[in-house]
């Protein structure tokens, strides 16, 4: 294969580069300046994505009229990770919720969750060097580019997965931490980053009246628990934003009860 570029042909073929930019990555190089000097690979990078999406949003269109009629445009949507983005934008709503584009651990979001109105209001972010999990710091150094980690309070931690700046995090969290309707939220909870039973148990007993927490384990005991049985033998869920058509089909069947 060979490439054009600004008047310039190169011989090596999408595979040759492929192979250059996994050696240098593992010189500890940045994957996104790696990506940028490297034009056909973030050429195809960039129409490997638009496929993907295309053939996610075919999974996800069959449940997204029944989303629209169960969720008000209006709710402010709490999540754990990016699915509240993922439910806004096939919804066209507003970002009036900080948490998309980003993670919690599973005891920082019951933290959050148990004084939410003071984290969202007052609580500062303050960026750090270092998540306080060993894995945090794993996940972000194995990631495709570097992102902040900031705690609310010194406590809760959040890891900014889809943003390149502290800067941009933070002016994009008190931004929609502001537009939050507290008059309507809905909270949402996954078995994800180090989530145990305490963890799922603890947000039963939130005082939210409109909650859901999906997770792998049938505990029928639980009323907000939502079992994913695709997920049993995993021991937690998955991706929410590549696999929401599985997590829109059991929100629909939960709403309509």
């Amino acid at each position: 294969m060979q490439c054009l570029e600004g008047g310039f042909q190169t011989d090596l073929s999408l595979r040759q580069h492929l192979r250059i930019l996994k050696k240098l990555k593992n010189m500890n190089g940045s994957l996104k300046q790696l990506i940028a000097e490297h034009t056909p690979i973030k050429w195809y990078l960039a129409v490997r994505k638009k496929e993907m999406d295309k053939k996610l949003f075919k999974l996800r269109a069959p449940y997204i009229k029944d989303i629209e009629v169960l969720i008000d445009k209006n709710t402010s949507i709490i999540s754990s990770n990016c699915f509240a983005g993922r439910i806004m934008q096939d919804l066209g709503m507003q970002y009036n919720s900080p948490t998309l584009g980003l993670y919690f651990w599973a005891p920082d979001y019951i933290e959050f969750l148990s004084n939410l109105r003071y984290y969202l209001t007052d609580a500062k972010i303050q960026f750090v060097e270092h998540s306080k999990y060993p894995l945090g710091d794993r996940r972000r150094k194995e990631w495709r580019h570097w992102y902040p980690i900031g705690w609310l309070d010194g406590k809760v931690e959040i890891h900014f997965l889809h943003y390149y700046t502290e800067e941009e995090a933070a002016e994009k969290w008190y931004r929609r931490a502001s537009r939050v309707n507290w008059n309507d939220l809905f909270i949402i909870g996954m078995e994800q980053n180090l989530c145990t039973i305490d963890e799922i148990k603890a947000f039963d007993n939130l005082p939210f009246g409109n909650k859901i927490f999906f997770s792998s384990k049938e505990l029928p005991e639980l009323k907000s628990n939502c079992y994913i049985q695709e997920f049993r033998r995993v021991g937690e869920v998955g991706d929410p934003y590549r696999k929401a058509d599985i997590f829109y089909r059991e929100l629909i069947k939960r709403l309509k009860k």
